[in-house]
């Protein structure tokens, strides 16, 4: 059952055809106002790299470069997994066999893809996912062509459609998603990708529609008063007798108590199993999946407390728009609940070891933390604050978890991200925020038009 894959011969074909395109013939420009006459080429050497590699980036960057496929095969390995059609071996989880036949694949397609920027990051993230899970880095890969017409990998079998299967009203265009995510100290990402830091302590709704209720008690961190987690978290499926149940099915989690069931003892209901859950780590990682409304919710225990990730339908989505209720997920934290996170971790990463006052940890040392945990952007910043606040390193991991669940859900995340691993500068005096890489580029554009002046004046 189990190949390692080898790039294909049509792959290596197109490749020998591209290389040995035709050159276009270059074209001479002259200025002559005033000024000696000026030629292209010559130009000078470092301008000439510089507008050779952004052109390069440019090009490659906007190449699909294979990356589909490897993640499709990705997919239905992991799917093999999840479906118990990959056993455990030589001491690996089955999800190390998925692993690692994305990244075979994406070797494979490495030269084509080197300057590719998506490639680099999807290929890094892929390599870290095997060193959390503790995956060799040599082994069996998934043969994914055994399994394509396999009717195993139909969760419906032995039907071919389910009954209870989320259709688009536009069924001639793609469904679209969002997603909500809520960790730490807590921190909140809605289904708009606004990123909001708050306080929010007691009972508070994450979603509210027709199907769904989903709701947070989140409460004061243990000797830290100022800081609030989640340590409940409830999920109601309303009554719906075609695809769920004549009745309410609850799901509860609280500290110490991730169940592996609803509070009916069911792991799954309605037709086909429309709505089931699934243990993937036992006490510490349980899904949720509503296939009538094509909803996925992931919830994570890490230490006392919750992270919290859903995926939804953009069309279930707007239809909690109709509900009054404050809904974190929908309309964010209420501006009296939000905490300026960004001025917060300016004004204390100026505090020195030896003077820290209120904080639990040091910028630095929080910083330093949170970069070995592999967290960028809104997450780093997240979890340097509840390392500063707390002193507590399980925020660290409950980061990584939560950025995790919502790039597996939907990969395109990434190509979101700008892999910020620093502190963004916030000027005290004006409060402008100034990015290390705007500083970067405004250095390299000096730089150019430099070079672009000494050679009009030479």
């Amino acid at each position: 059952m189990f190949v390692i894959l080898k790039q294909p011969q049509r792959f290596r074909e197109y490749r020998s055809e591209r290389t040995s395109a035709g050159r276009v013939p270059s074209v001479t420009y002259e200025w002559k106002e005033g000024m000696a006459s000026l030629s292209y080429p010559p130009m000078p050497p470092i301008l000439s790299l510089v507008v050779i590699f952004l052109l390069v980036y440019l090009i490659d960057t906007s190449n699909g470069c294979g990356m589909q496929l490897c993640h499709e095969r990705w997919r239905t390995a992991q799917r093999a997994a999840h479906g118990g059609l990959i056993k455990p071996h030589n001491g690996e989880e089955p999800l190390c066999v998925a692993h690692r036949t994305y990244l075979v694949c994406l070797i494979a397609e490495e030269v084509n893809c080197k300057t590719n920027l998506q490639f680099q990051l999807t290929k890094r993230g892929v390599i870290l996912n095997m060193k959390s899970s503790k995956c060799n880095d040599y082994g069996d890969t998934f043969n994914v062509t055994t399994v394509v017409n396999d009717p195993l990998m139909d969760p419906c079998f032995p039907n071919s459609i389910c009954t209870c299967t989320f259709r688009s009203k536009n069924p001639n265009t793609p469904i679209k998603y969002e997603h909500c995510g809520l960790f730490g100290d807590p921190h909140l990402r809605t289904f708009r990708d606004d990123f909001q830091t708050c306080k929010v302590e007691g009972a508070w709704s994450l979603v509210q529609n027709r199907y769904i209720v989903i709701m947070v008690t989140n409460n004061p961190v243990k000797d830290h008063a100022a800081a609030t987690a989640t340590s409940k978290l409830t999920v109601v499926i309303k009554k719906n007798e075609d695809c769920a149940s004549r009745d309410f099915v609850t799901y509860k989690a609280h500290t110490n108590n991730l169940p592996g069931t609803f509070e009916n003892g069911l792991s799954a209901v309605g037709p086909d199993e429309s709505v089931a859950i699934r243990v993937m780590d036992p006490g510490k990682h349980v899904q949720i999946y509503l296939r009538f409304i094509d909803t996925t919710i992931r919830v994570r225990q890490i230490g006392r407390y919750f992270t919290f990730a859903i995926k939804m339908p953009q069309e279930i989505v707007e239809q909690s728009l109709d509900n009054d209720t404050q809904q974190l997920c929908v309309q964010g934290c209420p501006e009296q609940e939000q905490i300026n996170y960004k001025k917060y971790l300016a004004e204390k990463r100026r505090i020195i070891d030896g003077h820290q006052g209120d904080i639990a940890m040091t910028s630095d040392k929080a910083s330093e933390l949170c970069r070995k945990s592999h967290v960028v952007d809104f997450y780093f910043d997240s979890c340097v604050f509840d390392l500063m606040t707390t002193g507590d390193e399980s925020f660290t991991v409950a980061a990584q978890q939560l950025s995790k669940d919502l790039t597996d859900l939907s990969p395109e995340i990434v190509k979101t991200q700008g892999n910020r691993t620093r502190l963004i500068e916030i000027l005290p005096s004006s409060g402008c925020r100034v990015n290390s890489d705007f500083i970067l580029w405004t250095c390299a554009l000096a730089v150019l038009l430099c070079l672009l002046f000494q050679q009009r004046t030479s």
